[in-house]
This record gives C-alpha cells, sequence and structure tokens, in this order.
C-alpha cells in the first residue's frame, strides 16, 4: 500500500501503522534532529524530507509515483492556538495554522484514507479565545452553555460562537466534510486500552474518501479485557542496566527518597512538601500530581513527557530515586531497543516525550489496514454522539484525575 506520513516526528505512530503493513514510503519532518532519527532507523527505501510541510504540495510528495494512487496519508500536526480573524476561510485561510496545512495536502493528494492525530483537548477548544475573567458569569465555566450566552455581568457581552468550548472541532470537521467530501470516525482513545504500558490520551480522526469511515480500534486492555500492561512488564528488565539518562540534583533526590512507589509530593510531610515545592508552586491551582511523581511498578505509567528530570513533571523510576533513562521512556512509548535516537539526553527524552505510542500507532493501523482491505467495519455513530462520546471519556479521565488527587 502507499503511505506517506507528515508531522512524522521519531517515528511513533509511522512505526505502528508499519506493523500493519502501512510502512510509509515518504515522510516529512521540519526538525533536523528528529530526521536523522528516521534516517538511522528506517529502511532505505523511505524517502525523507527534512521540511516545512505548509510549504509542500502534492508535487513533493510523489503522489503520481508507481501510477497508483495514495491509501493512506498519516500526520499528528502541531496545533497552535486557533483565530476566526473575522472570518471562516477555510481552506483558503492564510493563517497558516499546521493542522489547517494537513487538511490543505488531504485535499491535494486525495488519498483513500486519512489518519489526524492529536491532542486530546483538542475537542473543548475554541476558535477563538477570551480570557477567564473577561467572561460573563462569575462562575463560569467550558461546560456552561446556558449562563455562557447570556448577558449575567452587566456590560460584559455574552459569548460568541466561535468562543464556546468545543467549536474549533467542529468547525475543522465542517470543512473535511463539506470541502472535502471526507467521511469521518473520531475518538479519544487511552493508549493503556490498546496495549501500551502508559496512559495517554489522543484524538484521532480517520477520513474515508470513498463509503463510510472506518470504526476506530475497539479497546483491547482493561475492565472485561486483557489486564493492562504495566510499568514492571515494560521495564524490569532494565533495572540493573538501564543506560543514559538524566539525574536530579542531590537536593532533589533527598525528596523523591521520601516519595513511595506510586506517589507524589502529597506523600511528603507538610513542612517538607512547602520546601520541596516552593511556596508559588504549592499555592497553585490543580492537582499538581506530576510533581515530585513516582511511577508504581503495577500499573500503567502516566503520560511520558519530554522532561523527565524536572519536579514538576517528574517520571521517577519506582524503586530508585533517579528518572527513568531514555531506554526506560522508549520502552513504555513502545519503541524497540533497536530503535537509536539521535542527539544528546534532552533531545532524546524530547522526540521520545512527544512521540505516539506505537501500540495505539498499531491499533490505528490495524482498522485502516482491514477496512482498506474490504473486511473492516464503519462508523455507524453520528458526528454528534462521536463529538460527545469524545467529551465523555475527557470527563471521565479528569475525574479519574480528582478521585486519585482524593486518595492520596
Amino acid at each position: 500500500m502507499r503511505v506517506i506520513s507528515l508531522f512524522s516526528g521519531a517515528g511513533g505512530l509511522d512505526l505502528g501503522l508499519t506493523r500493519w503493513g502501512l510502512e510509509p514510503e515518504l515522510v516529512a519532518e521540519i526538525d533536523p534532529l528528529f530526521c536523522r532519527t528516521l534516517q538511522a532507523n528506517l529502511t532505505s527505501g523511505t524517502k525523507i524530507l527534512n521540511e516545512d510541510v505548509s510549504k509542500l504540495h502534492a508535487s513533493d510528495l510523489d503522489v503520481t509515483a508507481y501510477g497508483r494512487e495514495v491509501d493512506l496519508l498519516v500526520g499528528g500536526p502541531p496545533c497552535q492556538s486557533f483565530s476566526t480573524g473575522g472570518g471562516r476561510a477555510g481552506l483558503s485561510d492564510p493563517r497558516g495554522n499546521l493542522i489547517f496545512e494537513f487538511i490543505r495536502l488531504i485535499n491535494e493528494v486525495r488519498p483513500k484514507v486519512f489518519v489526524l492525530e492529536n491532542v486530546a483537548n483538542l475537542i473543548t477548544a475554541a476558535l477563538s479565545h477570551r480570557p477567564i475573567a473577561e467572561r460573563p458569569g462569575q462562575r463560569w465555566n467550558l461546560a456552561s452553555y446556558a449562563s455562557s450566552s447570556q448577558s449575567i455581568d452587566p456590560g460584559v457581552e455574552p459569548m460568541r460562537s466561535e468562543e464556546m468550548s468545543g467549536s474549533a472541532i467542529k468547525y475543522l470537521l465542517e470543512v473535511i466534510q463539506e470541502e472535502l467530501n471526507y467521511d469521518i470516525s473520531l475518538g479519544v482513545l487511552n493508549s493503556a486500552e490498546h496495549g501500551a504500558p502508559q496512559k495517554r490520551l489522543r484524538l484521532v480522526i480517520i477520513g474515508a474518501r470513498d463509503g463510510k469511515a472506518p470504526m476506530l480500534p475497539i479497546a483491547t486492555h482493561g475492565e472485561d479485557a486483557l489486564p493492562y500492561r504495566t510499568v514492571r512488564d515494560a521495564i524490569w528488565d532494565l533495572r540493573n542496566n538501564a543506560g543514559p539518562g538524566s539525574e536530579y540534583s542531590e537536593r532533589l533526590r533527598g525528596y523523591f527518597d521520601l516519595v513511595p512507589e506510586g506517589g507524589n509530593w502529597r506523600s511528603l510531610p507538610t513542612e517538607v512538601a512547602a520546601e520541596a515545592m516552593g511556596q508559588k508552586s504549592l499555592l497553585a491551582g490543580g492537582g499538581k500530581t506530576g510533581f515530585f511523581r513516582r511511577l508504581a511498578w503495577d500499573a500503567p505509567s502516566p503520560t511520558i513527557t519530554g522532561k523527565a528530570n524536572r519536579k514538576g513533571s517528574a517520571m521517577c523510576h519506582p524503586e530508585f530515586s533517579r528518572p527513568i533513562t531514555v531506554r526506560e521512556c522508549a520502552r513504555l512509548q513502545g519503541f524497540p531497543d533497536t530503535w537509536h535516537f539521535e542527539g544528546g539526553v534532552g533531545s532524546q527524552y524530547t522526540q521520545i516525550g512527544n512521540a505516539v505510542p506505537v501500540e495505539l500507532g498499531a491499533a490505528v493501523g490495524k482498522a485502516v489496514t482491514e477496512y482498506l482491505s474490504g473486511s473492516g467495519a464503519v462508523e455507524s455513530r453520528s458526528l454528534e454522539t462521536m463529538l460527545a462520546d469524545a467529551s465523555s471519556t475527557l470527563r471521565q479521565a479528569a475525574r479519574n484525575k480528582v478521585a486519585r488527587k482524593v486518595a492520596a
């Protein structure tokens, strides 16, 4: 099959797709270091473009090569802020937002199927942002549609439709359906439910040019399914041969020594927590669950970040008071030990933290391959139902985080 990958990063999504015969013949990535990583790992037959995707056109992607159309165009464009700029210009929009550049290339390439993956919170993003302090209603929040459309406070303009939660994704889908004429399936997928030893939510949109879109992959791990894969499953054998990684300062190690397996800053004595966190961080809102976080052996990892040695996004080893290493991070993302990351240790953490878990890519690849072969199920839910289900997944994840905070 002919596959083209854009915004390829270090190759996590593509590696998963390749398990199902969807190996990209061409990849495009703007970061030269990421391209060096791709060059070190991909087969010699893969064309690697170190280019700004916003400057590319179908002619640059060898779309007409081999006399066959493109089966799959895949990408995870960085999601910049949306702004209507006074109008909704669709594909003619000059703003240069990379998610719209990806849509432009879908329209130019016209693949049989496309896969767009992105941050899960794109589901709740607004096209135009109004600061919280300038919104109507003292208790206004993203879910409060009724109050947001009313002038509760004298002199405060009601929220406009483009300022509402979810307006960005609705506009995006409108463009794909009405201007590109692709059918869509979408959902927020938890990587842990698809075999990754890591909880990581991603929005996945699959579009089909001809007919109904493929059904998104069904969870294979969790309640009433296979048990979740855990940190122990992924990295236990690396305990004595973990490879290079960052280190905590002596001061931070002293604090981590007081945090039990699966704990975080809330496990510290009150006076020690105040000293370790600093007053500004301690008094800030939110659960701050990443501060002085130590992983648990027998649970999936929290979302891997590119900064495992920071106290605010800590990924401390379950047993030792050190950050998990580059190779341990890679294992939790599903990269094989043979996958080489170019650059220094800090750059390697970033490449891994930015990647899509390989197992999630494989789950999507299975759905696409079965669809293209004629044996896969198609999506039967309405767009409104899919959006509601995706929002529900986000809300449940937020409730779970609150429950863990209370339990701690």
